[in-house]
């Protein structure tokens, strides 16, 4: 349970991203990007909680079953502008890299509606659905998107709660352990 709280303050702690309204992203200045993901010291590893979601493609995945890939957990959903707008860097990011799992977990939605989003984006990321919200609600997720990133021995070490540009995956790729 503790493992959890600090999960969950550690998202707390991070930036925000949408709510149930559809934001415009911030315009392309260097004063309004967002932060670089940054390292943070901890002591104790929090292991990600395990869950266990139906894919669109109708397998079944299971977190404890990917420790042999680095994994970015992505919390999204269609109507969070924010979220459509990385897509395209999340799809990027998995061509990029053998040893990584982008797990787009989608939040609060239907098949069909999340089916069609991803054909009309041409978008063939692994898509988990969490149709009843408990899995991001074991994660604390407030916030659309959410990131976590979890290392292969199902830690997960880093968060970023809001639009992550490439520049800035890349860089919490490379904060995995």
């Amino acid at each position: 349970m503790r493992k959890l709280i600090l999960l969950t303050a550690l998202i707390a702690l991070l930036a925000t991203g949408c709510t149930k309204f559809i934001i415009e992203p911030p315009a392309n200045s260097e004063e309004s990007q967002a932060p670089p993901v940054e390292e943070t010291t901890k002591k104790d590893p929090v292991m990600a909680p395990d869950f266990e979601l139906t894919a669109l493609d109708g397998s079944t995945i299971k977190l404890s079953e990917l420790r042999d890939k680095k994994v970015l957990l992505n919390f999204w959903a269609t109507w969070c502008g924010f979220c459509v707008i990385e897509m395209p860097d999340l799809q990027k990011l998995q061509e990029s890299h053998d040893d990584l799992l982008v797990l787009t977990v989608n939040v609060g939605e239907s098949k069909e509606t999340v089916q069609k989003f991803m054909e009309e984006n041409n978008l063939n990321l692994t898509v988990v659905l969490d149709e009843k919200m408990n899995i991001a609600n074991t994660y604390g997720v407030r916030s659309y998107p959410t990131t976590i990133a979890v290392n292969h021995k199902g830690e997960a070490v880093r968060g970023y709660v809001g639009m992550l540009t490439y520049e800035q995956m890349e860089q919490l790729y490379s904060l995995i352990e």
